[in-house]
């Protein structure tokens, strides 16, 4: 996370409707990841109000503290202090209070704009899906929806507002990929509806009501509701009530007090956003892959895709927010970061052969000689799990840092690599123990991925740089300066590749990086991004790199021979980990 402090005094803006930013005084401060940045954003989401430190602990552990959890908070505590200036973070009786004054919140901004009818002004702060940074978090994961939420009926007022303008052609493009992102979301659906019906297209109004009721009794087994079974009415009879007013050559939008349909809808964000948006995660139809009888990615999944069709063939549910995957002798394995389990999935039929329970943050898992270890983010430690019979053999401490996470493991050259906060870590799959290790020169943040090939370790780092390392001594080798935060590294068909965000553009890339020279030859566009970090990852097999796009909900197939792009796999929601085996595509959908 990054902490811009600006030249306005002592007004501070604290910003989590996109990536995590705290602005004052315009001079870059780091905060590490970790607990200092989850404490941040829970007391900014509790602004002004006392949270007493077990509830803190609770949070920021999901209930599954550890016995130095006391002491980890109030170091981090005295670490926010130092970063945000004095009275900032306050002792009071049993915990905390994080002062914020009027306005130097977003969130608050936004809700008060909402409130007084503002929408497009409430709309324009946000800056990407709010505390992306925090993606493995509990907490943050339950205010993202409440959050998305709010969002959503801010939005839909704002719509309201064009439709009443007379806009009805203009919000249609709109609309489609709304209702395609929420698809049971029956407010959208009747938008879309009245929209089509304004601009001319009676026909494709009626047929967006039939995929509507499509929709909602394949997912809910339920019909539309009596408001959307009425306007289907109206628009079979062209009720004159649906015609629609001249349209407005500008594009204004309402300032006036909201009306009571909007006060209505902004006071019960706080009470349904919640139920709503869980509902919708759970089971909601998440994109269509082509035509009837196609699958659909759902969240909290593992998808098989087909790399002759570039098709989605397979859909297996697993826990709660899927993240890393490792492809096992006879098994394919999912680490489910929020349930703090392990999925083993047999490959033949697609089913869920057994859960494990680890009791700790699983992020990310490899495979080899028999053994599957598993790193656990925030709990910052690593798993050795019998492949065999899925019986837990140890858990190793990674380090002391109480900042340090585990979020990227791999396994080569007869050891495991973990990394660790800043620091890459040898362990002998052996005897489970740390061999080696060596906080690397210049790095000052963590580590986003690490893989082993061409005879060495490389490590995709926040710092943004490129390391290499080498295989017996863990020890740098070489590193390259990117200018932009590497997300993934692997090393396949005689290069190693990087997934980047472009610096200065709204576009994610991959690039190709010499093994000797470690500099940058080519440079591949594969997606869309909106200006923040977004997950990504890479997976190579079937004479392809398959990339994932967390935010855009895609996987892309890309020739390494070329340098082009030969599919774009819409999965919808959010695609994380990636493998390729058995000329089959393993993704996991969150």
């Amino acid at each position: 996370m990054r902490v811009l402090r600006s030249n306005r005094g002592t007004r501070v803006e604290f910003r989590i409707l996109g990536p995590l930013e705290v602005v004052d005084d315009g001079r870059p401060v780091s905060i590490r990841r970790g607990k200092e940045q989850a404490l941040l954003v829970y007391l900014l989401l509790h602004a002004n109000e006392v949270v007493p430190s077990g509830r803190l602990i609770d949070a920021l552990w999901d209930e599954r503290p550890p016995a130095t959890a006391s002491k980890i908070l109030q170091n981090a505590v005295s670490h926010l202090r130092r970063e945000l200036g004095d009275g900032r973070v306050v002792t009071s009786g049993p915990g905390y209070l994080l002062r914020v004054e009027e306005g130097e919140l977003d969130l608050q901004r936004f809700e008060r704009l909402a409130k007084e009818g503002r929408g497009d002004e409430a709309l324009a702060l946000w800056r990407g899906p709010p505390l992306f940074d925090l993606g493995d978090e509990r907490f943050a994961d339950e205010a993202r929806r409440r959050l998305e939420e709010q969002r959503l009926a801010v939005l839909e007022d704002r719509i309201e507002d064009d439709l009443a303008a007379g806009r009805h052609a203009e919000v249609v493009p709109e609309l489609e990929q709304l209702v395609g992102e929420h698809p049971l979301r029956e407010g959208l659906q009747g938008q879309l509806m009245r929209a089509l019906y304004g601009a001319g297209r009676q026909t494709d109004a009626l047929e967006a009501y039939r995929q509507a009721r499509r929709t909602l009794s394949e997912e809910l087994g339920l019909e539309p509701g009596p408001q959307l079974q009425e306007l289907e009415r109206k628009i079979l009879t062209q009720d004159p009530e649906l015609t629609p007013p001249p349209a407005s050559r500008k594009h204004p939008r309402v300032t006036a007090p909201p009306s009571a349909h909007a006060r209505r809808r902004v006071a019960l964000v706080g009470l349904t956003g919640a139920l709503l948006a869980g509902a919708a995660l759970t089971l909601a139809l998440i994109h269509t892959l082509g035509g009837a009888g196609a699958l659909h990615a759902k969240p909290n999944s593992l998808v098989v895709i087909d790399p002759h069709g570039n098709r989605v063939v397979g859909v297996v549910p697993v826990g709660k927010t899927p993240r890393g995957l490792a492809i096992g002798r006879n098994a394919v394995w999912v680490t489910n970061s929020a349930d703090g389990t392990v999925s083993e999935i047999d490959p033949k039929r697609l089913k869920v052969i057994q859960t494990i329970g680890i009791g700790a943050q699983a992020t990310d898992a490899v495979v080899t000689d028999g053994g599957l270890w598993v790193v656990t983010g925030i709990d910052n430690t690593l798993v050795h799990i019998d492949e065999r019979s899925g019986g837990i053999v140890e858990t190793l401490r990674l380090s002391e840092d109480p900042s340090a996470n585990a979020h990227a493991v791999a396994a080569g050259g007869g050891a495991i690599w973990a990394g660790s906060g800043d620091r890459v870590l040898k362990i002998d799959p052996r005897t489970g123990t740390i061999v080696a290790g060596r906080r690397r020169q210049g790095c000052c943040f963590g580590i986003n991925d690490v893989t082993v090939g061409a005879g060495a370790v490389w490590i995709a780092d926040l710092s943004e740089k490129l390391f290499r390392a080498s295989l017996a001594t863990a020890r740098d080798t070489g590193f390259t300066d990117l200018g932009t935060i590497p997300l993934a590294v692997t090393v396949a068909y005689g290069s190693v590749w990087l997934a980047v965000p472009e610096p200065g553009v709204t576009r994610v890339s991959l690039w190709r990086v010499d093994q000797q020279t470690m500099r940058v030859t080519q440079t591949i566009t594969v997606g869309k991004s909106v200006r923040y970090l977004q997950g990504m990852e890479i997976a190579a097999g079937g004479g392809s790199l398959w990339v994932t796009n967390f935010e855009l909900g895609t996987v892309v197939r890309v020739d390494p021979a070329s340098g082009t792009v030969k599919a774009t796999i819409e999965l919808g929601h959010h695609p994380f980990g990636i493998a390729f085996d058995a000329n089959r595509v393993w993704v996991t959908v969150s």
